[in-house]
């Protein structure tokens, strides 16, 4: 038996914004090649041995061939992708093969997933993974098949990595590591609660060491932002987590927001563990809110975590997101006079997508504000739902003004330094030059 991985191609943050320099986008901020996220290595690593397993990268470039053998293809999206994962879905029913989605996008929508393929897989993959391979070996799936929450993080195995590990074609030198799935926040624009849940399920620290002795790279991305909830049990596991990291001799790239505790003392010890960059969204939460909209306290709060970041050798990432009901023309300026003010040298800047599964996108669609469903445009680089207070053309504007004024600003040795995945000077050279070739075109 044989069980074909899919992982479809989709369209790059920047990748479908020609408005930018080629240079800005390469040469700051790159291009990247990434391995697939982890939902396909974790099946693969619950797939009896007696199936061949083959994975194919569609967003690497792999060939698709419709008509190879195959007793199952398995197909893993989120929203962006969806577009080419229905395209995929039709062309391998199209030759014979029994075709199951899963992920993200199907797990939100399965109804319309279910025009393309035999089953979708909806929430986790892991409690129904074994039976999903059954039926299809018995010649029959089933239509949906429901793992919603109940995963037990404990027993998650050590994703099978080797994979796309063998793979050539990928830039991107980093590792990737899930470390818990759920959030108890109801923030309207994440569809997070709605796949994961609302109850945060975290992984044993000594699970998560354990994963990470075995990375190839160095530098690792921790997959959740919950690691600095203000949650006297995560407190205690998120101090516990970062004492287990620090003899790894990692490089930790972290997500969260402004709501979060930022004592010295936890500062301290995300920094003896190895974090070095520090993502922070923006626009999304109470604190970051208020110093958008022009708040001195919660400036003040925000140039402050930015100095202590900086001053243990963390690099702040602000991420900050534009077209909620509360922006008005004039937020460009006052985005790009706050990052002055805080000294934030590292930024992107994103257009809000309403994903399906997410309270913004229910609000939005009874409004009839979702502009269109061409879900390869739901990455945040396009205007896909109707401001509130801003013409879509208008948003897209400021959008397109912001990377400009930002990075014009920036110095580039400093920018690259931070953002390169592959930070050895012979990488980081190379995309210098091709950078600046085709710059010049």
């Amino acid at each position: 038996m044989k069980v074909v991985f899919v992982y479809p191609k989709f369209e790059k943050f920047l990748e479908g914004v020609p408005e930018l320099n080629k240079a800005l986008v390469d040469h700051y901020l790159g291009q990247y090649t990434t391995p697939p996220s982890l939902g396909i290595p974790i099946l693969a690593a619950l797939t009896p041995s007696e199936w061949e397993i083959e994975l194919v990268d569609d967003n690497n470039g792999d060939p698709v061939d419709f008509d190879a053998p195959a007793d199952l293809v398995a197909i893993n999206c989120f929203t962006p992708q969806a577009t080419r994962a229905m395209e995929l879905a039709d062309g391998y029913r199209a030759a014979g093969k029994r075709v199951a989605m899963g992920g993200f996008w199907p797990s939100t929508m399965p109804d319309e997933a279910l025009l393309h393929c035999d089953a979708v897989n909806i929430g986790d993959g892991e409690p129904t993974w074994g039976r999903i391979l059954a039926d299809a070996a018995k010649g029959r799936l089933e239509r949906k098949y429901v793992g919603g929450t109940r995963a037990d993080l404990a027993s998650l195995p050590i994703p099978r990595r080797d994979l796309f590990y063998a793979k050539r074609g990928y830039d991107w030198n980093e590792d990737l590591v899930q470390v818990a799935r759920g959030c108890t926040y109801a923030c309207s624009m994440c569809a997070i609660p709605a796949h994961a849940g609302h109850r945060i399920r975290l992984r044993p620290v000594e699970a998560i060491a354990a994963e990470m002795a075995q990375l190839r790279h160095e530098n690792v991305y921790l997959a959740d932002d919950l690691l600095f909830f203000p949650n006297r049990r995560l407190e205690e596991w998120s101090r516990a987590l970062f004492e287990a990291l620090a003899p790894l001799g990692k490089k930790y790239f972290v997500t969260s927001t402004m709501a979060l505790k930022t004592d010295d003392a936890l500062l301290d010890r995300i920094a003896r563990a190895g974090v070095t960059s520090f993502y922070c969204t923006m626009n999304v939460d109470p604190k970051s809110i208020r110093a958008l909209g022009g708040d001195p306290t919660a400036q003040a709060e925000l140039a402050d975590l930015v100095a202590k970041l900086e001053a243990r050798g963390i690099r702040f990432y602000a991420s900050i997101g534009l077209g909620r009901d509360w922006d008005g023309p004039g937020l460009a300026d006052t985005i790009l006079e706050l990052c002055a003010t805080a000294r934030i040298r590292t930024a992107e800047f994103f257009l809000f997508c309403p994903y399906p599964g997410s309270s913004l996108w229910d609000r939005l669609e009874r409004q009839g504000r979702i502009l269109h469903r061409e879900w390869r445009k739901y990455n945040g680089a396009h205007v896909v739902s109707r401001p509130l207070d801003v013409e879509p053309d208008a948003l897209y504007a400021m959008f397109l003004r912001l990377w400009r004024e930002f990075y014009a600003a920036q110095d580039s040795g400093d920018v690259v330094r931070n953002l390169e995945p592959d930070r050895t000077d012979a990488h980081v050279a190379a995309r210098r030059r091709r950078a600046s070739a085709e710059g010049d075109r």
